[in-house]
């Protein structure tokens, strides 16, 4: 499977998706949403939130002609490297690999907690491609770091926490 990334206009990524996945039938266009568990009026509820604004990746078996993607309204870029190649790799192409593995919808993971260590034992956090970078037990969150297009990105994901172990 081959991944690309198409840079747009941050809040017109579901739009430009329907549009590319309408174009061909044989590329799949996924914007990546993170399900966040929020306390609303004393309860948790989930919400999406999109997991980088302004991003939408293609995922497809064949070759790619994005002379008609580049056209769509609100699309400013295909995401390339120096080189010119647009085709993901290396980290990157793990981090859509990723992304596509969870079909987009990156749900919250259940962590087990052993003093200051968190195991991951469930969910799209084991997969490992991210690195904890900080925990919130009350409000369930872990940021998380992702290298992506050669940037760090800080993402706030959902952590159930099933279990404390205390020494």
């Amino acid at each position: 499977m081959k991944a690309y990334c198409v840079f747009c206009k941050t809040g017109s990524e579901n739009v430009i998706a329907k549009h590319i996945n309408a174009i061909d039938n044989t590329i799949e266009a996924i914007v990546p949403v993170r399900v966040l568990q929020e306390k609303c009026n004393g309860k948790w509820v989930e919400r999406e939130r999109l997991l980088i604004p302004g991003y939408v990746f293609i995922y497809t078996k064949n070759e790619v002609s994005f002379d008609a993607v580049k056209t769509l309204t609100g699309v400013y870029k295909v995401l390339e490297y120096q080189t010119g190649q647009r085709e993901l790799i290396g980290s990157d192409y793990e981090y859509a690999a990723w992304i596509y593995r969870h079909n987009g919808r990156i749900e919250p993971s259940k962590a087990l907690f052993e003093g200051s260590i968190v195991k991951v034992i469930d969910g799209p956090l084991i997969d490992g491609i991210g690195k904890i970078i900080k925990l919130d037990r009350h409000k369930r969150r872990a940021w998380v770091e992702f290298n992506f297009d050669g940037k760090i990105q800080k993402v706030s994901l959902s952590v159930i926490d099933i279990c404390s172990v205390s020494n």
